[in-house]
């Protein structure tokens, strides 16, 4: 017989024990018992795979939240029914921008500019152009009235050009209180509230506010640095007043959302994520103490079970509730932390009562 067939003949297979040691693996999918079993009978770096399963299971419990939360767009609360003035105002502002009060084009050196630097910051030229001139009051902000009662419908206010510095904070915050951006005075008494809806460019940050919805927005400039908001503009052949127009506008307008919204949207999504994870990561170490006190009974057959192996039980326990939180999570993405609490924590209970009684089994 060759050297080679020798050879052949000699390997050894898998041997019992790591047979063993997979198919309790695998069974700890579904089987507590099999989560027992490892639990105790695993050692040395072996004990590293349930670590790494509880750490894999809280990723894959908030994956459907996560990427629900990326995908939201800031349009859709802006622009979601009730529809409202805001859409008209928007379009109306946004033809301001280059045409006078009576539709004419306006001068290249008469444009209104409302732009964003280099460093996320307002830049305007020219907003006064945009402002109405009553009797002896000026109203430093823009004003689209509803035709049919001459009342204020849509805003735009900037936080720019008052006579005196103006903090964004303090800005937004008087928007919101119904008071006069530029020295928090009342506009009209005992009004506490947005009487439109409106679009506040403040330094750094800017906010949408749909008062039928009554609901806000706060994007950022950091995605529109280079830009300026004539970019948004539907285009000049389109006739304006038209709903052609609105519907460019909503367009363009619902693009300059979504980005202004995006590195808020992303820090928010991040900062949910790291807490949930937190939280989720406690709960498998909290349920690992809750397994190691029920065990301490004096007639229980698992008082020998440390708290190491009791935390090593909760981690092998969690893939599976994750991965149910994984499938219905993307059908029910806001409920999908939830989804792997409740299951996670119904498995343990079995797991207690089940697998780990006082009496022997």
């Amino acid at each position: 017989m060759s050297k080679k067939k020798k050879n052949y003949y000699n390997k050894k297979g898998m041997s019992p024990e790591t047979k063993d040691k997979l198919k309790t693996g695998f069974a700890t999918i579904l089987s507590n018992e099999a989560c027992v079993k490892a639990s105790r009978e695993w050692k040395g770096g072996l004990n590293a795979i349930p670590v790494v399963l509880a750490f894999v299971s809280v990723i894959l419990a908030l994956v459907p939240s996560f990427v629900s939360q990326m995908n939201v767009r800031g349009s859709s609360t802006v622009f979601a029914a009730p529809y409202s003035n805001a859409d008209v105002g928007l379009s109306s502002f946004t033809y301001r921008l280059n045409h006078d009060e009576l539709g004419n084009k306006v001068a290249e050196a008469d444009i209104v500019h409302v732009s964003f630097n280099d460093q996320g910051e307002l830049v305007v030229k020219n907003i006064d152009k945009l402002y109405a001139t009553e009797v002896e009051l000026t109203y430093p902000w823009y004003i689209d009235r509803d035709p049919a009662t001459e009342k204020p419908a849509f805003e735009v206010f900037f936080n720019a050009g008052f006579a005196e510095e103006v903090a964004d904070t303090d800005f937004f915050t008087r928007l919101s209180k119904g008071q006069r951006p530029d020295n928090g005075k009342e506009r009209t008494p005992g009004n506490t509230v947005p009487e439109t809806s409106y679009l506040a460019f403040g330094k750094q940050n800017v906010v949408f506010y749909k008062k039928a919805a009554n609901v806000g927005l706060t994007g950022s400039y950091e995605s529109l640095k280079g830009k300026d908001v004539l970019d948004f503009a539907p285009a000049e052949t389109v006739p304006y007043a038209s709903y052609e127009y609105v519907n460019q506008a909503i367009t363009k307008w619902s693009e300059f959302i979504d980005l202004s919204y995006n590195n808020i949207k992303i820090a928010g999504t991040w900062r949910f994520t790291g807490i949930m994870a937190a939280v989720d990561l406690g709960m498998i170490l909290f349920f690992g103490l809750i397994l190691f006190v029920m065990t301490r009974g004096k007639n229980n057959p698992f008082r020998v079970v440390n708290y190491w192996e009791a935390s090593k039980m909760a981690a092998w326990a969690s893939f599976t509730p994750a991965v149910l939180a994984l499938i219905v999570g993307f059908m029910l993405p806001q409920f999908s932390y939830l989804i792997f609490m409740f299951a996670y924590g119904m498995r343990l209970m079995w797991l207690s009562m089940k697998s780990l009684r006082p009496m022997p089994q």
